[in-house]
């Protein structure tokens, strides 16, 4: 059976090496590539997908995970979230956002209580996975970061209807104190900021893995917990891989092989 990430780019993916490592382990004789599809291709590949029985799953990055609620049914957290990373043949053709579990994965992972209150940086995919999870979390507070606060209306939205008090800010807002920091956005815009949003969370996390560490991890103190990008990768490969094949890896296993993959870049 085949399986692959797509993205614009893909070629960076260390999804491959999770999975690849996972059909070793599960002693699954299947397949998995990393391939690069622009935005007005992904029709034309996503349908020549639907019609290769070879094919069993797409692990889906930026900039398809919205594009990709067209192509399946949709789980709950995928129409919450509003788009998808992870498409399966079955029966049927779902679309799933393991991106949610995968956060909270990793939290626990960690050994981390309750966050109350949290910032999130940024207001696209990744920042809408995090309200959820955030939710799930049980977390009372949520304040958006963004360079243009206006923009972050449907984030807010979706925090207030999860049952948390959310209001969007201007990026360099003073903060108060915080369980989580959470960047979802390019080193360069967390940069000038670093400092300050380490020193007002308890935890910190920076959605960007490589190159690491980013100016966010770079600013935490020590014994600061910082949950990284490949936490997240490993976190959502976990349930990706059991929807794709049915066996089951577990989070040190997915993280150890991104790691490895990381290192030998």
């Amino acid at each position: 059976m085949r399986c692959a990430v797509i993205g614009d780019p893909a070629a960076h993916s260390l999804s491959p090496a999770i999975h690849r490592a996972g059909y070793a382990a599960t002693g699954l004789d299947w397949t998995y590539d990393a391939i690069t599809v622009a935005p007005e291709a992904l029709d034309g590949f996503l349908t020549g997908v639907l019609a290769d029985p070879q094919w069993r799953g797409l692990s889906v990055t930026a900039p398809h995970k919205e594009a990709l609620l067209s192509y399946g049914e949709p789980d709950h957290v995928a129409r919450l979230v509003g788009g998808g990373n992870t498409l399966v043949k079955g029966e049927s053709v779902t679309v799933h956002n393991t991106d949610v579990p995968g956060f909270v994965r990793a939290w626990r992972h960690h050994g981390l209580g309750a966050p109350r209150r949290a910032a999130i940086v940024g207001n696209g995919a990744t920042a809408r996975s995090l309200m959820v999870a955030l939710a799930g979390l049980e977390v009372a507070e949520v304040i958006v970061l963004a360079r243009r606060p206006e923009r972050a209306t449907s984030l807010v939205e979706l925090g207030i209807a999860l049952g948390a008090n959310v209001e969007a800010v201007a990026i360099d807002t003073e903060l108060p104190e915080l369980d989580l920091l959470a960047s979802t956005v390019p080193t360069g815009a967390t940069a000038p900021h670093a400092e300050r949003w380490a020193g007002a969370s308890s935890v910190l996390f920076d959605a960007v893995y490589d190159p690491w560490p980013t100016p966010l991890a770079q600013a935490a103190r020590e014994g600061q917990p910082v949950i990284t990008g490949l936490d997240l990768l490993a976190g959502q490969a976990v349930d990706q891989f059991y929807l794709m094949t049915g066996r089951e890896v577990t989070f040190v296993d997915c993280l150890s092989a991104a790691e490895d993959e990381l290192r030998r870049r």
